[in-house]
């Protein structure tokens, strides 16, 4: 089949356009979203381009923006764009620069699908992409939700390439003489998607070939797997007996709570409270439990950080986190900032052997039991580095020898 045909029926299999849609196409100039653009035009949909400009990579992000409107003029479609201050937001907000952009990108594209009244919102997510995640996501040990990667449509959002791959795209738009920009960041290394992209995948590939579209197979029979799941679920009851950790989790997990938790909570006795973000869970006699949403959404820390050498007089600032850098990127880098759980435990740093309970660090330094439960703790590769703003871990310490520190700090130690 052509590309326009694999795309078309794609998009038919799924239901993901119907004939008289109107689509908001998000258009970042790169080689994804031109041939996105150029075949919802080509199949015949109503199109409206929109561009997002971060104001993260100077020059080049001003080159992405005037091509992807000379893109839109070329298919005769309404084009938008919009200039955010990404670093104003994600601190603002306590994310990183790559969620920021997440977050502001689908938040405006939301807006604009409303303002014109249109039917989905269309990016350029392709076979690779999903196959990226896929990995991702195993390397964090995700079950089911998370090894069945991107779907086709969420919500509004859909993903008409998702079938195709990136070989099938650059051919198509040399076929079509579509020009494209390419962001230099996609070139670093630096990142872990990148990583995968660069360096895993096509050794992956070299070593096992056909091993990716296979990969692209099972994504997809996991994808069904988790439809058959979803299904066949029970109904949320209030009642702990005879419930597995899974079934708890699976009921819990959208109201904020974690598998971690769901084990302790099988484990307790009446009277222990839990809590997520957004709903506070308490057990009763019985084996029976109270879901209750809180009055308040608690408010994660906003963390900000940096790196540097090593001065000669270090001196470190109280309520700061300071790590080696070098023995840092040594680990797995899955970083968490979550909120205390009952029984965490962390190796204080200045403590010799064994471990403390957090809570008893809290308690030590005066925190009210409702502030406990409210307090968070920063974890690398699942270990507790820092009781936020209050104790540091003994793991990765700046030491004589070290040449670069990490400083992690709480927004409010700066105001």
């Amino acid at each position: 089949m052509t590309f326009l045909e694999l795309v078309s029926s794609f998009v038919s299999s799924e239901r993901l356009l119907t004939p008289e849609a109107k689509v908001v196409v998000g258009l970042s100039g790169g080689a994804d979203s031109s041939a996105l653009l150029a075949v919802l035009c080509e199949l015949g949909y109503e199109c409206h381009a929109v561009h997002c400009h971060f104001g993260l990579r100077g020059s080049e992000a001003d080159r992405d923006l005037n091509h992807s409107r000379q893109l839109a003029a070329r298919f005769g479609v309404e084009f938008y764009s919009v200039y955010f201050d990404t670093y104003a937001y994600a601190k603002q907000n306590g994310v990183s620069l790559e969620m920021a952009c997440r977050e502001l990108r689908y938040d405006y594209f939301e807006k604009l699908c409303d303002q014109l009244g249109a039917d989905v919102i269309a990016v350029g997510h392709h076979k690779e992409d999903n196959i990226e995640t896929f990995f991702l996501n195993l390397l964090r040990g995700s079950g089911l939700h998370g090894l069945r990667a991107m779907l086709p449509r969420r919500g509004r959002i859909v993903r008409p390439l998702l079938s195709v791959s990136k070989s099938q795209i650059l051919d198509f738009l040399r076929v079509r003489g579509i020009e494209y920009v390419e962001d230099s960041s996609n070139s670093s290394n630096d990142f872990r998607r990148n990583r995968l992209r660069n360096v895993v995948l096509p050794i992956l590939e070299e070593q096992f070939p056909g091993s990716l579209d296979a990969v692209h197979e099972s994504v997809k029979n996991l994808r069904r797997n988790e439809e058959l799941y979803n299904a066949l679920l029970p109904k949320r009851v209030n009642c702990l007996d005879g419930i597995t950790e899974t079934l708890l989790f699976e009921w819990l997990s959208p109201f904020g709570f974690n598998s971690a938790q769901c084990e302790q909570i099988l484990t307790s006795t009446p009277g222990a409270q839990f809590m997520s973000d957004t709903h506070k869970l308490t057990l009763c006699k019985g084996n029976f439990y109270e879901l209750d949403e809180l009055q308040f959404r608690l408010e994660r820390p906003r963390l900000n950080g940096r790196i540097y050498p090593r001065p000669k007089n270090f001196k470190p600032s109280k309520g700061v986190l300071y790590l080696d850098a070098d023995s840092v990127n040594k680990s797995k880098g899955n970083w968490e900032l979550r909120l205390r759980r009952a029984g965490d435990r962390i190796k204080p740093f200045g403590m010799i052997t064994g471990t403390k309970l957090v809570n008893d660090i809290l308690a030590e330094a005066g925190v009210s039991v409702s502030g406990r439960d409210r307090s968070y703790v920063l974890t690398l590769d699942g270990e507790i580095l820092w009781v936020v703003g209050v104790r540091a871990s003994a793991h990765y310490p700046v030491t004589e020898s070290t040449k670069n520190i990490i400083e992690i700090y709480h927004e409010k130690e700066r105001d």
